[in-house]
């Protein structure tokens, strides 16, 4: 018989084309990226973040190309070494923000002008992957000494400006 019967046997209703069917992708996790998809395409990691913009956010010290973590980029850097901070910015090929934020613990999700980023950080650093891309992410590295700035807000700083001057794809 037909009926509204509560029994343990009952089954719930199947969703067409098995919208709600759990898949094993770690994208769910993650918010869409809002914003335009952007260019990693730099020829100047340096441009990313510009001297007189890296200025007005306290850096204080001619800009340095680099490298972090097997990435290509630039230092912005305030202060003597040991006295101030650090923040390495890299349009980055190597790596999504995805696979960054997979392959490490405590990850903290925020977004950035429509961008999800992935930060780790704590009183002294900061890790921030963006995702703008699906060839890439934008990166930061950041070491702060001066006891002064929070490592993770002066990043999202940085990554502000870095998304205004990253070219849409």
């Amino acid at each position: 018989m037909a009926g509204c019967g509560s029994g343990a046997g009952s089954a719930p209703a199947p969703t067409p084309s098995g919208a709600e069917t759990p898949t094993s992708e770690t994208t769910s996790a993650y918010p869409p990226r809002t914003g335009p998809a952007k260019s990693l395409d730099v020829s100047d990691q340096c441009s990313l973040v510009k001297p007189d913009q890296a200025t007005s956010l306290g850096a204080d010290q001619p800009q340095e190309p680099s490298q972090s973590s097997g990435k290509t980029g630039c230092d912005h850097l305030k202060g003597e070494a040991g006295g101030g901070f650090m923040v390495f910015v890299s349009a980055d090929k190597s790596e999504t923000m995805h696979k960054f934020a997979d392959a490490r613990t405590n990850v903290q999700v925020i977004d950035i002008g429509g961008y999800p980023a992935a930060q780790i950080g704590d009183d002294t650093s900061c890790l921030l992957s963006v995702d703008v891309s699906d060839q890439g992410q934008l990166f930061f590295n950041t070491l702060v000494s001066d006891g002064q700035s929070v490592p993770c807000d002066l990043t999202k700083r940085f990554a502000e400006v870095a998304l205004q001057n990253l070219p849409n794809a």
